[in-house]
Order: structure tokens, then sequence, then C-alpha cells
């Protein structure tokens, strides 16, 4: 499995989304959607969907949790905040993939430049289901 679940209130996931939904047929406006705005709250969340991934997971099998840095200055390391979710669930976590390059925002047609809002690197937490 892999997943990406919400990143904080870092990304606008309704507007960011509408256009997937308008061409899916959905209603974006109906989508119920998680974003937390505090770390606690999100690893709650994030502990309940580990749950949920380690039961339906078959033994041997992995899941690949892409999150990112979150907070003014990227101060929060989500791949540390949810280290200890997949392990509440009954997951082993195997490796961290911590992927930083320099390159081009599509989030430069806003004014956004690179490595300076939002998340600049992908991180990749790996479990899997003993």
């Amino acid at each position: 499995m892999v997943t990406s679940p919400p990143f904080l209130d870092t990304v606008d996931y309704a507007t960011d989304n509408w256009l997937r939904c308008w061409f899916l047929g959905i209603d974006a406006d109906k989508v119920r959607l998680t974003v937390p705005r505090k770390l606690e709250i999100w690893q709650e969340a994030m502990t309940a969907v580990f749950h949920e991934l380690h039961r339906v997971l078959k033994p041997g099998g992995h899941v690949a949790f892409e999150v990112g840095e979150v907070g003014a200055g990227g101060k929060i390391k989500l791949e540390e905040a949810v280290l200890p979710c997949g392990v509440a669930s009954g997951l082993e976590p195997l490796l961290v993939v911590i992927n930083a390059q320099q390159f081009t925002k599509t989030a430069n047609c806003w004014g956004v430049r690179n490595n300076s809002k939002g998340t600049n690197t992908n991180r990749i937490v790996v479990f899997r289901k003993s």
C-alpha cells in the first residue's frame, strides 16, 4: 500500500482537488476531509489509519507512507511523528527515505519559491506487517 496523508494545515486539499472531483463527477463540497491543524490530533487520526492498514494487510505486507516537513520553516518532521502511530498499530518500521532535491515547484506560478514554503522534501516511512 502506498498513501500520502494530510500534511496538517500545509495543503488546502479541498481547493487542490476540485478538478479531480469534477473530472470524476464528484461534488467536491460533499467530500469529507480530515485536515487536523494540531500535531496531536493528526497523530490520533494517523494511528486510526494505521490500525485499519494493519487490519487489511497480509502478513509480510508493506505500507509506504509519504509525509513531509511542515510548520514554520519545516520544523515539524512528520516522519518522526508518524513512526509511533505505525508502531502502536502493530506494524514494524523498516526505513525512512528522505528525498531532498533542488527543483522548480509548480507553486512557482503562485509566487512560492523553492525550499521556502510548503513541503520541500519527500519523506517516505516504510512499515511491514509481521
